[in-house]
């Protein structure tokens, strides 16, 4: 299965994901307590980095699922389609170029297990969304037995 490219990142314009960070607070976006938290203690550079990197929109039921499914289960069946999981400053980095993002729309990306870890030793896994006239970044939590449902879109890579 291979879908639409939703977005093709040919180059990251910050250094890095303290710089993505400053500029998207500077830009009014809301940003959860845990994004800033996570990624204050893990500073990521851009330069490392392949690109282009192609990011693409799946909905759970696209990878067959239509029941209330656990996280490790939708990331059996994503790799099993031969798309991969998207490094967590990627996904810091998407919040920056999806301005024409839908209200009422909350993308997940699925980042691997433990990728993102908090203070408090909590998982996450980072969500996008618009509401309330703002732009958001927050998080999911990222335990293998988390649910999900089949209208649950989840941004993954290749």
């Amino acid at each position: 299965m291979k879908g639409k490219i939703w977005k093709s990142i040919k180059k990251i314009k910050y250094n890095n994901t303290t710089s993505c960070l400053n500029s998207l607070k500077k830009r009014g976006y809301k940003i959860s307590p845990w994004i800033e938290n996570i990624f204050k203690k893990n500073k990521i550079d851009y330069k490392n980095f392949i690109y282009p990197i192609k990011l693409y929109k799946i909905k759970v039921s696209e990878l067959g699922i239509n029941t209330p499914v656990e996280l490790n289960k939708i990331y059996k069946k994503i790799l099993l389609n031969k798309f991969k999981l998207v490094d967590p400053s990627i996904a810091l980095y998407a919040r920056a170029i999806y301005d024409e993002q839908l209200k009422g729309e909350w993308l997940r990306f699925a980042t691997p297990l433990n990728s993102m870890i908090d203070d408090d030793g909590v998982p996450h896994l980072p969500k996008i969304g618009r509401a309330l006239g703002f732009y958001f970044i927050e998080t999911y939590w990222s335990y293998p037995k988390a649910i999900f449902h089949p209208h649950n879109e989840f941004v993954v890579t290749i």
